[in-house]
């Protein structure tokens, strides 16, 4: 029997995935970063990552302007996704 998997949802796409298959990022002090453990966090699957919706949905988390999620989004290291 197959141990379950738990399904968590990309917030840009809204598509169903594996948890594992997924990033896990945060907010903290108006910086993208990926979950330390503690506060509020959200999923986005490698394909949604720097989409437009992506960069509204991080704008308004982050209550920063456009932008700057725009920026944030560019600037974090692509080595640390999945």
């Amino acid at each position: 029997m197959e141990k379950h998997k738990p399904v968590r949802m990309c917030v840009v796409c809204r598509g169903r995935f594996y948890q594992s298959d997924l990033n896990r990022l945060q907010c903290r002090d108006a910086k993208l970063t990926p979950f330390t453990g503690f506060g509020r966090s959200f999923y986005v699957c490698n394909g949604c990552f720097g989409d437009k919706k992506m960069v509204n949905y991080v704008s308004k988390l982050c209550k920063i302007t456009k932008e700057k999620a725009k920026e944030e989004i560019f600037r974090f290291p692509l080595s640390i996704l999945n």
